[in-house]
């Protein structure tokens, strides 16, 4: 009987509530292991570009997904099965045990354009929220870590933050350019483009 395997299995820390979750994690050395690994070389596969910026959603009991950012164009990649599933394989003793270079599954790709500017201002929206990264010590069980980083090799993350704080509104805008990457007739990506772009107004004060 295969027996669930569970990517992210965290202990709950209760001190630092809300607050912590106003500025991401820092990464260090947490996610360069295989199953990281395996995931990006499937989506860097996808996509085909050089990325301005990456943003990768790694839910604990669902599929794998990941926005990328290449100079005007949004990238929204699925997987059709999780990909840590994939990776549980059973040798002939019967015995199961992890293997991340034998997952071959496909992905679904979605694509749209979004303006120049508007693109420039989430890579560097991003971009200071990785560079800003601390140490919260906030984990939890289960629930979805969601990785941000630069071709540089910068990086922060968050684990299921609460929609009203600094990091729930980066997921909300990654939700967001989700949606916009399943538009593609013109009048959809004028109205999610406006949309994004009273997103962002909002949060920083500007008028619309």
């Amino acid at each position: 009987m295969k027996i669930r395997a569970i990517p992210f299995v965290f202990v709950l820390a209760l001190h630092g509530g809300a607050n912590a979750q106003n500025s991401l994690d820092l990464c260090q050395q947490k996610f360069v292991d295989g199953y990281h690994a395996g995931v990006n070389k499937r989506i860097d596969a996808a996509v085909a570009r050089k990325p301005s910026l990456l943003l990768t959603t790694f839910p604990s009991f669902e599929r794998e997904s990941a926005i990328r950012v290449a100079s005007s164009d949004i990238y929204f990649v699925e997987f059709q099965n999780q990909f840590w599933d994939e990776a549980y394989v059973v040798d002939r003793k019967g015995v199961g045990h992890m293997d991340f270079s034998k997952p071959k599954g496909a992905v679904i790709i979605h694509h749209a354009p979004l303006d120049a500017a508007i693109t420039d201002r989430i890579v560097r929206l991003y971009t200071k929220a990785i560079a800003d990264a601390t140490r919260s010590h906030r984990m939890g069980l289960d629930g979805t870590t969601y990785l941000f980083s630069t071709p540089d090799g910068a990086c922060g993350w968050t684990w299921s933050p609460e929609p009203e704080t600094r990091n729930g509104w980066l997921i909300e805008l990654m939700k967001r350019l989700e949606s916009h990457a399943k538009f593609s007739a013109p009048i959809d990506l004028q109205r999610s483009e406006k949309a994004i772009v009273r997103y962002l107004n909002a949060a920083d004060g500007t008028k619309h």
